[in-house]
């Protein structure tokens, strides 16, 4: 085994698995030697590796795989690929990005990219061949993977695509429930690589429970939402965010839906989303024509 690669191998599947050097070391060795063998400082007995295996929930040959994998730069360019078919909503892209990867050896050697593209799957067969069975299933499937993979930010965005579906089919009380689930999942790790992850949970529950009628809960999710956005200082999703609080202010008849009407508008118009301006421009409107008829 690459001692060089085996320290990186390591360290990125603790944070996977959400754990602390600390939490990993407890009841194997000291948090000393993990840094250690973090930092290629030590090569670990083959008791120690087993132990370590276990506790992250994988075999020890996931270290032999990892490291031996020359592939991981190819596999990388195929996520990013993905993820820009998926922000342009080009699911037909998508799908035969992700369908010919799937003949390819490489679903075979790396489970986590198997399970990277059954999700984009699930998300294609919803989008593109509207099949809330199959694209369920699929996601499900994916999120099954868990026991052999270890990504704790993904098991939040599956989770994610299936709160989305189900509130995109009107099962908004379920959806409810699984954007919970996500949040609560993906707030016990400590080390957040990606912190869109959890404004767009936010953003859904917020969705969800206002379709429900629970302004208070969606206003509070809106809330959460911005603030994360204003921690990283980012533009992702702040007008809608900003426009699910004005609508939930609206719906309480309290003060202030107009400013965050405003916030929104200004927010679309900035990032050239025109469209979603003009949206909230014409819920505006009708808001203050509804203000006006009230005095």
């Amino acid at each position: 085994m690459n001692l060089d690669k085996f320290n990186s191998v390591l360290k990125q599947a603790r944070l996977d698995a959400g754990m602390t050097q600390k939490e990993l070391a407890e009841g194997i060795c000291t948090q000393a030697q993990i840094s250690k063998l973090e930092n290629g400082d030590e090569f670990p007995s083959s008791i120690t590796l087993h132990l370590i295996s276990k506790k992250l929930g994988v075999d020890a040959d996931y270290f032999f795989r990892q490291i031996e994998s020359d592939r991981v730069d190819y596999i990388d360019e195929v996520k990013n690929i993905a993820k820009r078919f998926k922000r342009e909503k080009d699911y037909q892209s998508l799908n035969e990005l992700v369908t010919n990867q799937l003949k390819t050896p490489l679903v075979k050697e790396s489970p986590e990219f198997y399970q990277y593209l059954l999700w984009n799957l699930g998300i294609c067969e919803y989008y593109l061949n509207i099949d809330k069975v199959k694209a369920l299933h699929l996601l499900i499937r994916s999120l099954n993977m868990r026991s052999i993979v270890i990504n704790k930010e993904r098991e939040a965005e599956i989770l994610n695509s299936i709160a989305v579906i189900l509130n995109e089919e009107g099962n908004y009380q379920f959806s409810l429930k699984v954007y919970e689930r996500a949040l609560e999942k993906f707030r016990r790790i400590p080390l957040v690589k990606d912190y869109t992850i959890e404004i767009r949970l936010l953003y859904g529950a917020s969705k969800s429970s206002l379709s429900i009628g629970k302004v208070k809960k969606s206003l509070k999710f809106s809330e959460l939402g911005i603030e994360v956005c204003k921690k990283y200082e980012t533009l992702y999703l702040l007008g809608e965010l900003y426009y699910q609080k004005a609508r939930c202010l609206k719906r309480y008849g309290k003060e202030g839906a107009g400013d965050y009407f405003n916030k929104s508008i200004y927010t679309f118009l900035l990032e050239e989303k025109n469209e979603y301006a003009k949206i909230v421009e014409h819920a505006f409107v009708e808001y203050k024509y509804e203000q006006k008829n009230k005095k």
